[in-house]
This record gives C-alpha cells, structure tokens and sequence, in this order.
C-alpha cells in the first residue's frame, strides 16, 4: 500500500462507518474490494492488518452499530471473509472476536438486515473470500453456519441461492484430504483430529441434497439438482461418488418420472457424471439414466442427450446406435418416400411432426446435431451417404420441391420456405463435405446448392450459407476434373447476377464467396483464367463505385485478392490495365470515400500485396500517398492498418540490414542507408511521429512500438553515420513537441547551431528548427516511458484506489456542507 492511500484509509473508514453518511454507490465498494484483493494478493506474507488497525476499528464500529446501511454491512461482510482469507489475518480477526460478531447471522436478524438481499449475499461472499485455508472450515463447522447455508440454498432471491451452492460446493472441496482414495466411503484425515466432524458436515450436505430431490417442492428440487451437477463438476473422489450413491434412488425417481421443466437440468448432471470415473460403473447407473432420458417425452431434449451420448468415449456401442438413431429419427421422418420404411418411423414422432412450430424445432436440433457430430469418429456405423442424400432431399422440400411420395406430406408442407430449417441444412451439408464417401454424390450436392443460388426466393442469410457451404464442397472437390467446368459453366453465371441483386446483403456475400474462393484456388491456374475470362472482374471493378460503404469495402478486398492470384500465376503482364485501374480506384475511395469501410480495406489491401511473395513494382508510386492518405485519416481503424503498412514496409525495406551485427560492411552500410532513406521519401517516419501524438490511444501505442524497434536498429549500428538521415520539424503535426523537448536538451548554444545546421544564434532558431536528425528525435524521445504509460489502461488515474478514496471523502465533506447549508 503507497504511502498516499495509507494516510486516507483512516479516514474512509470512519466515513463508511458513520450511519449518519449517505453510503457510496454499490460500484465504488466493489472497486474497493477489488483494491483489498490486489493488496491480499500482493501481500507477500505481510499481516495487513497489523499496518492498518483502522480496518479492526471499522469492522468494530459496524458490528456494534444498529443502524448500519445494508450496502455498508454487506460490504464488511465481503472485507472481513477477504481480510481472513489469510491465516495471520484469521487470527488477529478471531483473536478479537470480530469474526463471530460478523457472521452472527442472529446479529443481523434481530435489525431486520437479514431481510435485505444484499447482506444475506454479502454474508455468504464474505464466506467464501474467507474459505481459503483449513481454520477457515473450522470456524463454519464450530459455528453451526452450515444450517443457515443449507436455509439460503432455497432463498426466494435467486442470486443468494446460487452463491449458497457455491459456497457448499467450495466447503466439500476442503473437506476432500489429499491423501483419501478413491475407494474410501467416508471422509477422513489422520492429520486432524476433527475428522469426525468432517465425516458429520459432509453427511449434513448429502442428507440435504437427497431431501431436496425428494421434495415436492420444484424450486427446492431445482436447487438441489444444481448443486449436484456442481459437486461432479467440481469435486474429487471420495466426495463425488459418496454423494452419488446417497442421491441415486431419489435421482432415478426424478429422471423415471420424466418432469419437462426437469429435463434440462437433468441433462446437465448426466453431462457431468459422464465426465467422471461413475460412467462405466454399473452400480453407478449412468448408461441406464442416458438411455431412460434418450425417450424422454421432450423429443428435442433426447436429441441434446443422444448427442453427449455420441460423443461419449466410454459408452456401449449399442447405447450409441440407439442414440444416434434418434438425432436421425425426425430427418427420416420427412425425407422417407418408401411405404416400407414407416415401420422404422416413430409413430411418437406424427403428432409433433403434424405442428408446425414443434417440426420446425425437432428439425433444427436434429440437423443441428448432425453438424456437431460430423466427425468420422461420431458417425461409426451410419451409412452417411444415406444420411447425405436425406438432407439433399430435405432441402429440396423446403424450396418447394415436395414429392407427393414423402411418408410425412403434411410435415413437409410445414418447411416450405423455412429459412431456420434452410440454414441449419445447408451448414449441416456442409459439416457432412469431410466424408470422403459422399463425393460421389457432388453431382446432387452441387445441383441443390446451385437451386439455391438461382432461387429469386432465397433470403439473403439462406444465400450466405449456401456460399459457405459451396465453399466447404469445392474445397473438397479441388482435384476432379469437371469442377473448372461446373464453375465456369453453372457458378460464374449465378454468381454474375447475385452481384447485380438489389440487396446490398447479397451482393455484399457473393463478394466475400469471391474472395474466398479466389484464395481457396490462387494456386490453380486454370481457375485464374477462368476468373479472368468470365467478365466477373469487370463487375468487381464496377462495385468499388457500390451505393453501399459495406460492398464497396468487399468488393475493394475481392479485386485485390484477384490481383494477387493473377500474379501468382504470372499473369499480370496480360491483366496490367486491371492493376492501373485498380490502383485508380483504390486511391478515389481513400481520399475520397465518407464512410470508414472501403477505406480501411483499401490500406489492408496494399498491406496484402506487400507482404505478397510476388513482389508488385507498380506499387511503388502509390505508397507514399497511402501512408500520407492513411496517416492523416481521421478513423483511427484506417490509422492503425496504416502503420502496420509501415511496419511491412520496415520489415521488407530493413530485413538485409542484420540487427544483431555492430559493424557491417560497406555494402551493408550503403543497403541501410538507400533503405532509410528511401523510408523518409515516402513519409513512414512521418506517419510514426504523428501516430505517437495521435489522440487514439492504440494508434500511439503502435507507432511506440515501431519507433522502438527503429531506435534499436539505430542503437545497433554503432558505425553508421546517425546524423545523416534529417527530418523537417516545421509543418508537421509532431514538429512542436518534438522541438519543445529538443531545445529542453540543448545546453549549449554552439550544439545548437550545429544540430540546427544553419545561421547566426537568434531567438527565431530557438521557435522554429527546420530540420533534426532521425537518431536525435529517437534519443529524446522516452519512447520506454511512454509505452510503460500506454500499456496502462485510459481510466487508471480515475479509477486508482486513491482517486476512489478522495472521492468518497469529497462526497462526505459535500454532505455535511450541505447540511450546513440547510441552516
């Protein structure tokens, strides 16, 4: 603790102790909090309250107070469980006998404080904070608290009953002993001689959890199942499974009755069992709990558990069939058409498939299934060809191609023009491209992506997946010879016409396709020339001058990567008007362009070509008026993709230059210089030296960054002539902070005219210095300080501890003033 914060505490506590005081707000006593955590966690072994026995007084004061505010009560509560969080801290706190008159919840009672949310939270935080060692969980066995945190685990307020499992999860945590195995039946501890009364606290629990789940009561059993999912999560044998065997008769009561409201939550405590050595235990009996909730009368809940129970590592192969024939189950349902298969239909499954909002939802979790388990090792023993062709067949219903030969004709009727089933289908179509038995149905595949694409009914959402789905299935189809001709032939054509859709969504997503699929194929050379002769390039060109900011930015990284693939497969020399035009273009929108988009993806897209392997000559004319377009942009955005132009351009400009090196050669030396030099003509320092005076933090931050590597290339290169390589100060935006510090280091008026290079020594020299070497700017400038400053968050004087406290004094005095006033 600063010297600073030492001298107000005192009086911050007699301010939250004086019930007189209007109390600070709830979000100025957790800032608090949080300060007396960082001070715990820095401790270092310090006994705080032996430098700060204001907080004994404090806690005193509250204590012996009848008329404390709850927000200040609950706060003690929180202080003195963190404050004893610490063993010497525990002592002083229990030598004094402050920790019983604090957590005395008859105490608070007989004030009708216990009626307050607040402080019957802040009791059980306070709880917790404290729970950290083993005389903590004594003082709560010795107190008898157990009882109450039983009471508050069925609390009216939500959030306290939550916090109470929390706490009793965090007690049976610390009443597991490290050395007990696995195999033990109760809880003991040959180093404590109170074991015994940890055997009796751990049963208190138990025998509370079993009466919760024996309750008719729904939001008590509710509770209880909670914090046994809680218990298997978080705690070690022999807790868990000693629990589990005292829960599994009320348990398989709860889970055979098959309660709706219960299904969820069950679910989440089978989730955690299964996760736990209690699966494959058959006196454990959680394959048979697995399987009585896989027929749950909720449909779409026994798909979420025969989905855990597919991807279970341990689990018999026939639970597994069963389980993933039921994720199949509504999918057969609608895409069956032979008479013969109704016998491995559900007949369960007619009624909700007859309503259209239940279908609908059967459907979505089904396939959504589908696509999560759509992994060689989930899908052992399915016919996936099959399960393929049913989902090609499902997305056909619901473009309206329904044949009258569906086993479910009224089910279908419910999906035509479904967008949720059309995009939950098509990312399933595409989770399904990973198998390597369904490229012989690409042909199907393709023809009902394309339906899609061609569809002037398709929603602009049910488009974007059709193109990610697309995507996944040329990825996979790359070497067959006739995909050059289905895109050439059937995609171009669609893709020619989504670009002119009066949707900018659309046309917005057709560009990305571009782009990605551009990337996907750059090494395939065929696939340029067939980008190149289709007249899609013309139109790309075209949407830079799109009415919509967000397309024009796509169709700005579409060209680009079209470039970049065209010089790839050296194919610029035939495509040299589209760079010219490109650039053109590229250089109207970022000088010109209102919205931040396409502006910031026109920097992106030369900081692309940069980096390419390809080097672009072109380029070359046009960088110093993006760095000077980009640098002076007022998006901070468009800023920061500037500088990280710059720093390709450092690292591609710099990288002959060897860091580590002190001396060099003089080749190496004149490499270096042309280089620098070369640097300074297109502006870079420039755009460094303004961004670090930038009013957007991370902008300075960047250009800190990159100063600081130029400052240690300079440091390293001992023999280099520094002082050669000047900047004009006058008429740039950094020019007078950096002369202000310069003329702050000049002593002598001699250096100056030196450093100055020119004239007789007059007052006018001393305000305007035209020109100051690079290595001089990067000397003065405490580039370490002010990135340790930038690092630091923009509020951090605000929201110091300090800052805190002379608020809360600030508001006191103000109160009494007021008061004053009022005489």
């Amino acid at each position: 603790m600063d010297g600073d914060c030492s001298s107000l505490l005192p009086a911050v506590c007699l301010v939250l102790a004086d019930p007189k005081q209007t109390p600070p707000d709830d979000t100025s006593l957790e800032k608090l909090l949080d300060w007396f955590k960082d001070l715990h966690s820095q401790s270092n072994g310090q006994v705080l309250l032996e430098h700060q026995p204001c907080l004994l007084e404090f806690i005193s004061s509250v204590c012996a107070s009848k008329a404390t505010d709850p927000a200040i009560l609950s706060f003690t509560l929180k202080l003195t469980g963190l404050l004893a969080a610490s063993k010497q801290d525990f002592h002083l706190l229990e030598e004094g006998g402050h920790l019983v008159c604090v957590f005395e919840r008859e105490a608070w009672s007989v004030c009708d404080l216990w009626e307050d949310a607040s402080v019957r939270s802040g009791w059980i935080q306070g709880l917790l904070n404290m729970l950290k060692h083993q005389q903590a969980l004594d003082f709560i066995c010795r107190q008898g608290l157990i009882k109450v945190i039983l009471q508050l685990q069925n609390d009216r307020s939500l959030f306290v009953a939550c916090l109470a499992n929390q706490l009793l999860v965090q007690i049976l945590k610390l009443l597991t002993p490290s050395d007990v195995t696995s195999g033990s039946d109760a809880v003991v501890s040959s180093k404590s001689s109170s074991s015994l009364d940890w055997v009796s606290v751990s049963s208190e629990i138990t025998n509370a959890v079993v009466e919760a789940l024996s309750s008719e009561n729904h939001p008590q059993v509710l509770q209880g199942v909670q914090l046994l999912s809680l218990v298997l999560s978080q705690c070690e044998e022999p807790i868990r499974s000693s629990l589990w065997k005292d829960v599994l008769p009320p348990l398989e009561v709860l889970i055979n009755r098959g309660s709706e409201p219960l299904t969820q939550p069950l679910m989440t405590v089978l989730r955690a069992a299964v996760m736990t050595p209690l699966l494959g235990q058959s006196e454990y009996k959680v394959e048979e709990f697995l399987e009585v909730m896989l027929g749950t009368g909720n449909r779409k809940e026994g798909i979420l558990c025969a989905t855990l129970i597919v991807k279970l590592e341990k689990c018999p192969k026939v639970l597994k069939r069963k389980a993933m024939d039921i994720i199949l189950l509504p999918l057969q349902c609608v895409s069956t058409q032979s008479q013969d298969a109704e016998k491995e239909v559900d007949l369960v499954l007619k009624e909700p498939l007859s309503q259209k909002a239940l279908c609908i939802s059967l459907l979505v979790q089904s396939l959504s299934s589908l696509a999560e388990l759509a992994h060689k090792e989930y899908f052992e023993g399915v016919c996936i060809p099959s399960v393929t062709s049913r989902v090609v067949q499902l997305l056909r219903v619901c473009s309206g191609h329904c044949t009258s030969s569906l086993l479910h004709v009224s089910a279908c009727t419910h999906l035509i023009g479904s967008c949720k089933i059309q995009r939950c289908g098509l990312d399933t179509l595409g989770a399904l491209s990973v198998y390597e038995d369904n490229l012989d149905l690409r042909k199907d595949i393709f023809g009902v992506l394309l339906d899609y694409l061609k569809s002037p009914d398709s929603h602009a959402t049910v488009l974007k997946k059709t193109f990610q789905a697309v995507l996944r299935w040329i990825g996979v189809c790359a070497s067959f010879p006739d995909l050059l001709q289905f895109i050439s032939n059937d995609l171009f054509p669609v893709l020619e016409k989504r670009m002119c859709d009066v949707r900018w969504e659309v046309r917005d997503s057709t560009l990305e396709f571009i782009t990605q699929l551009t990337v996907a194929l750059s090494d395939n050379s065929g696939f340029v020339e067939v980008l190149y002769t289709s007249g899609l390039v013309s139109i790309l060109l075209s949407l830079l001058s799109d009415t919509e900011g967000y397309v024009r930015a796509s169709a700005v990284t579409a060209v680009g990567e079209a470039v970049t693939s065209s010089v790839q497969q050296m194919a610029l020399v035939s495509k040299i008007n589209l760079l010219e035009e490109a650039l053109a273009q590229m250089m109207i929108i970022l000088s010109q362009d209102t919205e931040g988009f396409p502006r910031r993806a026109v920097v992106k897209t030369f900081t692309s070509w940069l980096k390419g392997s390809n080097p672009i000559t072109a380029l070359d004319s046009s960088l110093s008026s993006v760095l000077s377009l980009g640098g002076n942009d007022f998006d901070w955005e468009v800023k920061m993709h500037t500088l990280e132009l710059a720093e390709a351009l450092m690292e591609k400009m710099l990288t002959c230059c060897p860091y580590a090196v002190q001396s060099f050669s003089s080749s190496e030396r004149t490499r270096l210089t042309q280089s620098l030099s070369k640097l300074k003509d297109l502006g870079l320092f420039d755009v460094l030296l303004n961004g670090l005076f930038d009013c957007d933090r991370p902008v300075c931050e960047k250009s800190c960054q990159l100063l600081l590597k130029l400052k240690r290339l300079n440091a390293e290169k001992a023999d280099f002539d520094h002082d050669a390589l000047v900047l004009k100060a006058c008429g740039n935006r950094w020019g007078d902070e950096v002369q202000s510090r310069f003329l702050n280091k000049q002593q002598v008026k001699a250096s100056e005219h030196v450093l100055i290079g020119g004239g007789e020594g007059t007052e006018k020299d001393l305000h305007c210095i035209k020109e100051i070497p690079l290595s001089v700017i990067l000397q003065i400038l405490d580039l370490d300080d002010m990135q340790r400053m930038l690092k630091l968050s923009s509020d951090h004087v605000v929201n110091s501890p300090r800052s805190l406290m002379e608020d809360i004094l600030s508001a006191a005095q103000q109160s009494e003033e007021n008061i004053v006033d009022c005489y």
